[in-house]
């Protein structure tokens, strides 16, 4: 039986059979066959049917019975923060001044191989107090041999000694720059590995292949960050070596979000660098993180109001982590009266830690695009924690729903993703073993794939890594 399928007069590009396919479809839950063509799905139903899309140029898997969900979808990470840990040394914006500096003493004496010290986080108004001299003559105090470059957490100040700003002087000088800014002193300064990173990313891509996720959102990155990890997405993509969709957004934090103007300017800009290349990269979200001591108490409530509102304006989705109780009332609030201006159609996700968000039942979102509002645990987590989105899950089906239909819907990419259904983008998961019998909800997150699928095309096979390990290993071997 087919419950999906356009007019047979092209041939699929690839047909997947004899599988055991868990569509998302309510109406037609599982099916056994699936033929994709441009890639997206053409027919969803039985082997008959799909393989009636069999050209001479069609490729043809035969899944073996194995268990098939819509390509995973991972709203609950951070990529670019992982492909940077252990390059730079991480501050929090709790810290003074004697506490920045003696973490920093203590990363230098742990990396003492290091050319140049990179510091990131620390609190916008940490050196009021200190003239820019003062400051950089505390850390000429730990080293005049070798650049210091420390970064504010909303990247609006940098503290650096008296070698590092003679170096970028230099540069600039050398380059006929008449003014340093925060990106050319890095870039000429403390540069990043670019080769590093891009193996990093490449590895990070193919890991989550191995997990069957075939979307990611990055749930926020620094900017200097960002720039990087997606020049290197878009280097990705020319070569052809993109393995999943990513979904940006511009994380905003601490005083500048008190700058709307400045905000929205980076905000276009990451749209239109990338624009749904080949429905593989988005950036049109709006990252914010809202309470919690030295985030966001500098900036009033109807200044971060104002930021949204105007995004909304343009059409950019918006995500806030609230870091208390206040920050999560407040975003209520905000969210409410965005709604009540008419701006219904861009998506609000709000993450926050659970206790809180029960109070959203106060609020009541009836006839104000209520289906656009969505709620999530807190995504300021350590990089590694991806599995976020399920913490709270009660069943392995509410977990399947989270990392396919939900997760789509938060993108705005329901009518695209999340389900095998004819029309949609052709993204599966394939599996040994049945994700529906599994014990409970926390052993979703040691589920490793077989196959993993996007726009039709085989991104990871298991069989053939497996394969490819043990050719290394007996080619490593002495006989």
């Amino acid at each position: 039986m087919v419950f999906g399928l356009f007019k047979k007069d092209r041939s699929a590009d690839t047909i997947f059979v004899n599988g055991k396919i868990y569509t998302q479809d309510r109406e037609h839950p599982w099916a056994e066959a699936a033929a994709c063509k441009d890639g997206k799905f053409i027919c969803v139903g039985d082997n008959q049917d799909a393989l009636e899309y069999e050209g001479s140029d069609t490729y043809v898997i035969d899944l073996g019975g194995k268990y098939v969900l819509p390509g995973l979808i991972n709203t609950h990470n951070h990529v670019a923060r992982r492909i940077f840990q252990g390059l730079y040394l991480p501050l929090s914006e709790n810290q003074d001044i004697d506490d920045v500096l003696g973490a920093l003493c203590d990363y230098m004496e742990e990396n003492p191989e290091e050319e140049v010290y990179f510091a990131y986080g620390f609190r916008e108004d940490l050196l009021v107090e200190l003239t820019q001299e003062e400051a950089s003559l505390r850390l000429d105090e730990i080293s005049q041999e070798k650049a210091l470059v420390l970064l504010s957490l909303g990247e609006q100040v940098l503290w650096v000694n008296n070698l590092a700003l003679e170096q970028a002087r230099a540069a600039a000088q050398e380059d006929g720059m008449l003014t340093i800014s925060v990106p050319y002193f890095m870039e000429t300064v403390a540069p990043f590995p670019y080769e590093e990173l891009q193996n990093r990313t490449i590895e990070l891509a193919a890991e989550y292949c191995a997990r069957g996720f075939t979307s990611l959102l990055d749930a926020g990155a620094p900017l200097f960050m960002d720039r990087v990890y997606q020049e290197m997405l878009l280097t990705m993509h020319q070569q052809e070596l993109m393995k999943q969709r990513y979904f940006g957004c511009l994380e905003v934090v601490g005083s500048v979000m008190g700058r709307r103007e400045t905000v929205m300017k980076r905000l276009v800009q990451k749209k239109t660098h990338a624009t749904e290349l080949d429905e593989l990269i988005h950036c049109d979200i709006l990252k914010l993180h809202v309470g919690g001591e030295g985030i966001s108490d500098m900036v009033p409530v109807e200044r971060i109001q104002e930021l949204c509102l105007e995004a909304s304006d343009r059409g950019f989705d918006v995500h806030v982590d609230a870091l208390d109780r206040q920050a999560f009332q407040d975003c209520m609030e905000m969210v409410t009266e965005i709604r009540h201006k008419g701006y219904r159609k861009n998506r609000f996700i709000v993450a926050s830690e659970e206790a809180y968000r029960q109070d959203s039942g106060n609020f009541n979102f009836r006839d104000m695009g209520t289906e656009n509002v969505f709620f999530q645990p807190s995504t300021r987590r350590e990089p590694e924690y991806e599995y976020g989105a399920m913490e709270e899950a009660k069943s392995i089906e509410e977990v399947i729903d989270l990392y396919t239909l939900d997760a789509a819907a938060a993108l705005g990419m329901g009518h695209k993703l999340g389900a095998v259904q004819a029309g949609m983008l052709a993204d599966l998961a394939v599996f040994d073993k049945n994700p529906l019998e599994l014990a409970g909800p926390g052993l979703f997150k040691k589920l490793e794939a077989d196959m993993t699928v996007v726009s039709g095309q085989v991104v990871y096979d298991g069989e053939e890594e497996t394969m490819q390990e043990w050719y290394d290993l007996m080619s490593g071997m002495q006989l």
